[in-house]
């Protein structure tokens, strides 16, 4: 029985911790829709907590910690204050990479992502954060990241670093911890990499 309670306990602060962090999702006038939920799947087995979409319940957790611990970056004034830089990086179905090179430290931590991600709007020029980017520099094997294996790391050997993108801020299609994002489009003048 206490583990019966200790499961519904769990699952009702996930369940509010999932709503929550969803209810700070930013209507960006670059997209018009807002990131839902997923439907909560318990495995009556392990009691392993998942959603429709396939992502364990601690990789929903975490990507709400990126999205908590850059919330204040959408205001890209806030990002520079902050340390992070333009690095001049520039990619098609990317975006705009702003670095911060004190969070590159061999460590994974959701909440200190080391590169900003933004695009141009079209409507008013206004920087909008739309991912996240984690680096960790090359080791073999790649870089334990965030919970379960969905997360996608690129060896850029260019830069020397294992790279992950999470689009927290801005729905991509083919998925959170997709490289590039369809819906997210630069100048071609703009493009600097590759």
């Amino acid at each position: 029985m206490k583990n019966v309670i200790k499961l519904f306990s769990l699952v009702s602060v996930l369940l509010i911790s999932i709503f929550m962090g969803c209810q700070q999702d930013v209507n960006s006038p670059l997209d018009n829709q807002q990131t839902q939920p997923g439907n909560l799947i318990i495995n009556p087995k392990t009691a392993v907590v998942t959603t429709n979409d396939n992502l364990p319940l601690a990789t929903h957790l975490q990507l709400q910690a990126a999205k908590a611990a850059t919330a204040k970056y959408h205001d890209i004034n806030n990002a520079i204050e902050d340390g992070y830089v333009d690095i001049d990086v520039v990619v098609q179905n990317m975006g705009y990479h702003y670095m911060k090179p004190s969070n590159i430290d061999g460590t994974f931590d959701p909440a200190k992502p080391p590169i900003l991600v933004y695009s141009k709007n079209p409507e008013n020029g206004k920087m909008d954060l739309v991912a996240v980017e984690y680096a960790i520099p090359n080791t073999d094997p790649r870089p334990e990241g965030f919970a379960g294996d969905a997360d996608v790391w690129e060896n850029n050997t260019d830069f020397g670093l294992w790279l992950c993108h999470a689009w927290v801020w801005y729905n991509n299609p083919d998925g959170i911890f997709n490289e590039f994002n369809p819906r997210v489009h630069v100048d071609e003048s703009d493009i600097t990499y590759p």
